[in-house]
């Protein structure tokens, strides 16, 4: 696989990934959003994430149980 082919296959992840970032720099600069306050939030985000990749673990966990 040549760098150009790879390059175009994950070119909107990097895309997305940077306008978010410029994003949150953007709150933080123009909007006067503190950073303490932006890294609580993105915790908060992180362990409802984490709870809810948990979650459905379980529930795909209990499903294959009962189809045996």
């Amino acid at each position: 696989m040549s760098f150009r082919r790879a390059y175009r296959r994950y070119r909107t992840l990097w895309v997305s990934i940077l306008a978010c970032g410029a994003f949150l720099a953007l709150a933080v600069y123009g909007w006067g959003v503190r950073w303490q306050d932006l890294g609580g939030k993105l915790l908060v985000a992180g362990g409802l994430l984490i709870v809810l990749i948990l979650v459905a673990a379980l529930l795909g966990y209990v499903l294959s149980r009962l189809r045996r």
